[in-house]
């Protein structure tokens, strides 16, 4: 407000005309493919490789390798997992019951070798019993089997046939094996003979997480009403046994003071502990189903979760932020926050795992006795005391996308505690997770190194344009699309091979080049190509917004500390992040000095300046091998064709440091006036960032024209601004010329 003046008198006033607005922050690589588990096809931002690993997991995906060399020394990455989006169908699945009491013992299916083979119809010899000592008989065109169900025995069907489809070694596999039934049915039918009674199959959708069923409210005069479910935040099977979800501590309305709601607590474990020795690994307590409650169970967990559609767009749902990094909550609509009563006092029937209706049931604990004792850590609900592990991994599985059958029952404590609602003590009961799916044929081949082939790199086949793998490369590639929303500067992908994968490879550079603010590291050649391969690969790409190098390199596994041979992104995406840290992007992530790779053990081959010449001459950077000085990146040139200063790598990423700056300040005056004052404004922005660039060794000079030359009345009418700036970038010394003279005794030295 101004200063009324009445009286004569001096007045000064402060006008801060300094203020430029914030720069831009730390912007990190997007780095995409396959992880051990985590949300797919959803870009998120990690900042420690302790995150990642929560978050993603370890394992041996190239991805892993690359956040791994990239963190070490940037703070921060995007990571879009990809997933399968086409599912498949295990067909001709046979399931194998007890004769007498049809109990259904196990469940078969044909491994990678058995692919594309029929079931043979002997399964078992009408005269073979399944008792203790006795055997069956698998048969196919493919081989026959001996097996047992008496788990002492060396023909334990287990033993013989294994739980692994990608077995190489039998034709089968064993997709579930329950074997508490078979103790049981043996012990009431000792003679029975077993039986392959249905065959079916079961198709499977896309890739999904797990869920557990519908949490339910205690018994109100014979209903049981849904109030919520408990979801994975993590997409894929590797959590359908990694978490289990307890609910304990319920105490009903009339229990807590001052409120017409109850109120419980929610754990989450880990799926191997036991109630004795229990692995936590997160605890909410004192939870409310009130909607005006501090405690409201969602506000306190979370609901927010994503969706993804073909073409890469992520849509958001959801009110609450996750504070859980494992779980989210789904309220059920109609019964949320009304029903004040209520408190979670059991759970829904869990469903099948395969689409039959002999699916037997899920086990469950309806006493709290542990070896004899009361033991009040024991909990009601799925039975993971006393069911094997086999059986517990039986049911908490991928889900058949057709129609699944319930097996079993409901659960619920009402039907356990006498009929009342029991101690506070004995109010606790524990569940598991199920449906969780990689969208992707099990028996499937997760194919690295020299075996990758263009129909299978890491477990894709990204053939061409159409094939399932490339639409789901390119899904999470769009999900990268919008530089408003995922501000990156680079992208890996590493697994998708340029010879073998040039769709995926072509989408990825358009994006970069649409995008004109992030660069490619991109993979040429498969482990053992040779050098010609490697430029006769690019010869037909012509673009200043990727590179590429060779050969590949040999790094430790970090988990088994086992050698193993990665493509060349793996270790460049860290060398690149290592030059930025000491440098700058427009300094050559090559040489000596920032050039290094630490990780590398050695690099496939052993270049000779000759091999080096020719690669250079390709636009493929070499990966040199020096004495004394190790494994170091010998190049920096884009895959331009023309002669220009943007093929090389320090040009590009110059451009595109100085073009994410300017046009992430220059926001600020998108809807200002356009007048002189604006234009200062503008050049008070840009100049002093350029000058520092200049300092930097990233410009010899520079030049910003925005005034009434080139902000004419036709472009003002038309609502624009209009600047342009003019840059020389500097260049690299890449060849050190030096002319040695020999002079005869007595020359003077040329001044």
């Amino acid at each position: 407000m101004a200063e009324k003046i009445v009286s004569p008198g001096v007045f000064t006033n402060e006008n801060d005309l300094s203020f430029l607005p914030q720069g831009i922050a730390e912007i990190g690589a997007a780095i995409i493919g396959p992880t051990q588990k985590g949300p797919a096809f959803v870009p998120t931002l990690i900042e420690s490789q302790n995150d990642f690993s929560a978050i993603f997991g370890d394992g041996t995906y190239y991805t892993s390798y690359a956040v791994k060399n990239y963190l070490k020394s940037a703070g921060r990455v995007t990571i879009v997992r990809v997933l399968g989006s086409e599912g498949y169908t295990a067909s001709l699945m046979p399931i194998v019951t007890a004769s007498a009491n049809g109990q259904v013992l196990a469940v078969i299916a044909p491994t990678r070798k058995n692919a594309g083979f029929a079931w043979g119809e002997a399964i078992p010899p009408s005269s073979s019993a399944w008792g203790s000592g006795s055997d069956f008989y698998i048969t196919s065109s493919v081989g026959t089997y001996s097996c047992s169900f008496d788990e002492s025995s060396d023909k334990y069907i287990v033993s013989v046939l294994g739980t692994n489809p990608m077995s190489n070694q039998v034709a089968f596999y064993v997709y579930a094996n329950f074997s508490t039934f078979q103790s049981k049915s043996i012990a009431e039918s000792p003679n029975g003979f077993v039986t392959a009674s249905t065959k079916i199959a079961t198709t499977f959708g896309a890739y999904d997480h797990a869920t557990t069923p519908w949490i339910q409210s205690q018994d109100f005069n014979g209903s049981k009403f849904n109030l919520f479910k408990v979801h994975a935040r993590s997409d894929g099977t590797y959590v359908n046994t990694e978490l289990k979800i307890g609910i304990y501590d319920v105490k009903f309305a009339g229990e807590v003071p001052g409120s017409d709601y109850g109120t419980f607590g929610l754990i989450v474990r880990s799926f191997d502990d036991t109630d004795r020795r229990q692995e936590v690994l997160e605890t909410f307590s004192n939870l409310s189903l009130d909607l005006d409650s501090s405690r409201y169970y969602v506000r306190v967990i979370g609901d927010r979760y994503s969706s993804t559609d073909s073409d890469g767009k992520v849509t958001y749902y959801g009110d609450w932020d996750n504070k859980s990094d494992y779980i989210r909550l789904e309220a059920y609509p109609a019964n949320s926050g009304s029903l004040p009563a209520a408190v979670p006092f059991g759970f829904s029937a869990y469903k099948s795992i395969f689409n039959s209706t002999l699916a037997p049931a899920v086990s469950m604990a309806v006493s709290q006795t542990i070896d004899d004792e009361t033991n009040t850590k024991a909990y009601f609900g799925v039975d993971f005391i006393n069911s094997s592990g086999e059986d517990l991994v039986a049911h908490f599985g991928a889900l058949p996308s057709s129609t699944v059958n319930v097996t079993g029952s409901s659960f619920n404590l009402s039907d356990h505690l006498g009929g009342g609602s029991g101690t506070l003590a004995q109010r606790k009961f524990i569940m598991g997770l199920q449906g969780g799916f990689d969208g992707k044929n099990v028996t499937t081949e997760i194919l690295q190194g020299v075996d990758i082939t263009s129909g299978n790199t890491q477990g894709f086949n990204c053939t061409d344009a159409t094939t399932s793998g490339t639409v789901d490369y390119k899904k999470a590639l769009d999900t990268i699309t919008n530089p408003d929303e995922i501000d990156v500067n680079l992208i890996v992908i590493p697994g998708i091979i340029y010879s073998k994968h040039s769709s995926v490879a072509n989408y990825a550079i358009n994006i970069c080049e649409d995008r004109g603010d992030c660069f490619y590291i991109m993979d040429s050649t498969i482990k053992g190509e040779a050098i010609d391969d490697a430029t006769g690969y690019v010869e037909a790409v012509d673009t200043n917004y990727a590179a590429t190098y060779y050969p590949w390199v040999k790094i430790l596994d970090p988990n088994t500390t086992k050698p193993v041979w990665v493509p060349p992104s793996v270790v460049m995406c860290g060398v690149y992040a290592f030059n930025d840290s000491i440098a700058q992007p427009w300094y050559a992530p090559a040489g000596l000095n920032r050039g290094g790779i630490t990780e590398a053990v050695e690099a496939e081959s052993r270049l000779t300046h000759a091999n080096r010449d020719d690669l250079y001459e390709g636009r493929v950077n070499p990966i040199a091998s020096f004495p004394g000085q190790g494994v170091v990146a010998w190049g920096q040139k884009t895959l331009q064709v023309k002669a220009s200063a943007l093929d090389r790598v320090n040009v590009r990423r110059l451009l595109i440091a100085v073009k994410k700056y300017i046009a992430s300040t220059s926001r600020y005056l998108v809807f200002e006036q356009n007048v002189s004052a604006t234009r200062n404004r503008f050049l008070n922005i840009v100049n002093p960032y350029l000058e520092s660039v200049q300092q930097r060794n990233g410009l010899y000079a520079f030049k910003v024209v925005m005034d009434e030359t080139n902000n004419t009345p036709d472009i003002i009418d038309r609502n624009q601004l209009y600047g342009q700036i003019y840059l020389q970038p500097a260049r690299t010394a890449e060849f050190i010329v030096l002319d040695f003279n020999i002079l005869p005794t007595g020359a003077s030295f040329p001044e």
